[in-house]
């Protein structure tokens, strides 16, 4: 979590894109495998939902600080950020940790969402325990994933050159592995990162994590192969095309483009 939460400020504070490639290439190679895992699926897109309710999230941080709520308030119009103004106004950490991102995402943050509903009465103290662990650094990171408001400046492609440098491949081909990465319903796994930049692994089609729900764009190749050899994006359904002979050919062709591509785009 340590690192992650460095990578994170390192990040928000550079605006040059060479600094920000080199803090993305250091990190991968020096994380563990799950945490680079995690931290690919956070950089590239990928978010929880909100995991417990921005109300008493307020609250039970009003009373860490020991702030009325009008001054809370005011530190929050000052700052801009609830998960930021959160950050710095709880006291200091009374306890040390050293686990992963994975291991913070897999066993603290996921589970709250659960908590929220089967044990109300029990996340208050669930939450001040997790903050009573993690410096300001990390909790600004804790505190932008659990509320759902987690992004930074970097972009997509950047990660995926990041990871096409460090596995020493294309990126396109990286790009064509993360296709759906962050629609992976229980989240990555530890070999989702090795996957994705390891130079031997060749190009998946209709391929997806074991345990996880479809993405719409493979559901259209899986289903489309499943009936021809051709792809999606170039066969129309049966009784689609429309007049004879070598005219209704080249139209039915250029039909097939339109119509596959359209659904395509539709269902992504």
């Amino acid at each position: 979590m340590k690192a992650f939460a460095a990578l994170y400020r390192e990040l928000d504070a550079s605006t040059s894109s060479l600094a920000k490639q080199s803090a993305l290439q250091r990190y991968l190679r020096e994380a563990d495998a799950a945490d680079a895992a995690w931290a690919v699926y956070f950089l590239a897109g990928g978010k929880p939902r909100q995991l417990v309710p921005t109300k008493l999230l307020r609250l039970l941080a009003q009373e860490a600080a020991g702030l009325p709520e009008w001054l809370f308030d005011e530190s929050y119009d000052a700052v801009g950020d609830l998960a930021e103004t959160i950050a710095l106004l709880l006291p200091p950490p009374s306890e040390v940790h050293d686990l992963g991102l994975a291991a913070w995402v897999e066993q603290h943050l996921l589970p709250l969402r659960d908590a929220a509903k089967t044990a109300p009465d029990a996340l208050p103290q669930r939450l001040r325990a997790q903050w009573r662990q993690l410096a300001a650094e990390e909790r600004l990171v804790y505190f932008k994933l659990i509320t759902g408001a987690f992004r930074v400046g970097v972009s997509k492609l950047q990660v995926t050159q990041a990871l096409a440098a460090v596995g020493g491949i294309d990126a396109k081909r990286v790009a064509q592995r993360l296709m759906g990465y962050t629609h992976i319903a229980p989240g990555p796994g530890p070999t989702s990162t090795a996957r994705s930049s390891h130079p031997s692994r060749a190009p998946s089609r209709c391929r997806r994590p074991a345990g996880s729900r479809t993405p719409s764009f493979w559901r259209i190749r899986s289903t489309c192969r499943s009936n021809s050899s051709m792809p999606c994006w170039g066969r129309l359904p049966t009784g689609s095309s429309s007049g004879s002979g070598t005219a209704s050919a080249r139209n039915s062709s250029s039909a097939r483009a339109r119509y596959g591509c359209g659904r395509a785009a539709k269902n992504w």
